[in-house]
C-alpha cells in the first residue's frame, strides 16, 4: 500500500447512530484491504477534534474521519498543521463532502487509501467575533442557517434530505430577510437577501447542489446570493437546487473571490459544514493548498 499508518477516528453518534453500528464493519473492510490500522471512538465534538490532533502528534501519517460532513469538519480542524493526511469514511446522514471526493462508500474509501491519492485541499477560515474555525465543504447565514436551527431541534428525523425539507417548511412561512452587506474581495453588493453561502465544494444536506462548479483545488471562494424572494417563489424554486439549475434563476448571483465579508441589519448565524460558528458579522477566507487528503479517482470537487 502507499500510505503509513492509519488511524481511524469514529464518530458513533454520526447518521443517528448509523457509524456506530458500522464500526465493525469499517475494520473488517480495511483488513480486508490489508491497510494497517487503528480505530478510536471519540466521546463528543470537543474530543473528535483533539484526538485527530493527538493522532497526527503520535506519528499517524493518515487520519482518516468516519461519520458525517460534521465529523470531516471536526478532523480537519484538528488535523490542520499538523502535516498529516486526511481521508474520510462515509458514514454519516449526508456524506457529501464523501462524494464530492469520490469515496461514496466504505470500500471506495479503502481503495483510495490503498491508492494514496494524496491531493493537498483548499480550507476555509471563518471568523464570526472572537472565533474562529475552518471547513472544508459549505457554509451559509440567512434563511439556510435558520433551517439548520430548526433542523438540530427535531426530535424525529427524516434523512438529511428529509429533516432538511421538514425544517425549510417550518421555517419559511415565519421568514424575514435580513439585510446584507456583502465584499466579495473588492465588490460590494448590499440589499435583503434570503441566504449567502460561501462554497469550498459543491452540495451539502443530501445532494444539494448550491454550488456547483466549486472546485477544492482552485484557490477560490464559490458564493451563492439570494435575492429576497416571495414564499411561493421559494417554493417553486428550491427543487432546482439538487440539480444545480438553481445558478439560472434571475433572484440568484453566483461569484467567486478569495475573501467574503458579511454583515447583516439583525443577527443571522453562520453554520459552517453542519456546526454552528457564531452570529455575522463574518470574514471567510479561502487558504489554498492547506490540508493533505486522499481523494477517490471520480472526485467532482477536484478539478
Amino acid at each position: 500500500m502507499g500510505v503509513g499508518s492509519v488511524v481511524v477516528l469514529a464518530n458513533p453518534s454520526a447518521g443517528h447512530g448509523k457509524a456506530g453500528r458500522r464500526i465493525g464493519r469499517i475494520d473488517g473492510v480495511l483488513r480486508s484491504a490489508g491497510i494497517v490500522h487503528e480505530i478510536r471512538i471519540s466521546e463528543s465534538a470537543e474530543d473528535l477534534e483533539r484526538l485527530a490532533r493527538a493522532a497526527a502528534e503520535d506519528g499517524a501519517e493518515v487520519v482518516a474521519a468516519f461519520g458525517g460532513d460534521g465529523t470531516v469538519n471536526l478532523v480537519a480542524n484538528g488535523l490542520l498543521g499538523t502535516g498529516a493526511t486526511m481521508a474520510v469514511l462515509p458514514g454519516g446522514t449526508a456524506d457529501d463532502f464523501a462524494a464530492a471526493l469520490g469515496v461514496k462508500s466504505i470500500e471506495g474509501a479503502a481503495r483510495a487509501i490503498v491508492d494514496a491519492n494524496v491531493v493537498p485541499l483548499d480550507v476555509v477560515r471563518v471568523r464570526t467575533g472572537a472565533v474562529t474555525r475552518h471547513f472544508v465543504n459549505i457554509a451559509g447565514c440567512g434563511f439556510d442557517s435558520e433551517v439548520a436551527e430548526a433542523a438540530n431541534a427535531m426530535r424525529v428525523k427524516l434523512g438529511a434530505t428529509g429533516t432538511y425539507v421538514a425544517a425549510l417548511l417550518k421555517t419559511l412561512p415565519r421568514f424575514v430577510p435580513a439585510r446584507f452587506r456583502i465584499e466579495l474581495d473588492d465588490e460590494v453588493v448590499e440589499g435583503p437577501h434570503m441566504l449567502v453561502i460561501v462554497g469550498n465544494a459543491i452540495s451539502y444536506g443530501g445532494g444539494m447542489k448550491v454550488t456547483p462548479d466549486a472546485s477544492v483545488v482552485d484557490g477560490r471562494l464559490d458564493v451563492c446570493l439570494l435575492s429576497a424572494m416571495s414564499t411561493g417563489s421559494f417554493v417553486r424554486a428550491f427543487p432546482r437546487v439538487f440539480r444545480g439549475t438553481h445558478v439560472t434563476h434571475p433572484k440568484v448571483r453566483m461569484a467567486r473571490a478569495g475573501v467574503v465579508r458579511v454583515e447583516a441589519d439583525r443577527r443571522v448565524m453562520v453554520y459552517a459544514d453542519g456546526e454552528r460558528v457564531g452570529p455575522a458579522p463574518a470574514v471567510f477566507e479561502i487558504l489554498p493548498a492547506t490540508l493533505p487528503t486522499i481523494v477517490g479517482p471520480n472526485a467532482k470537487a477536484v478539478r
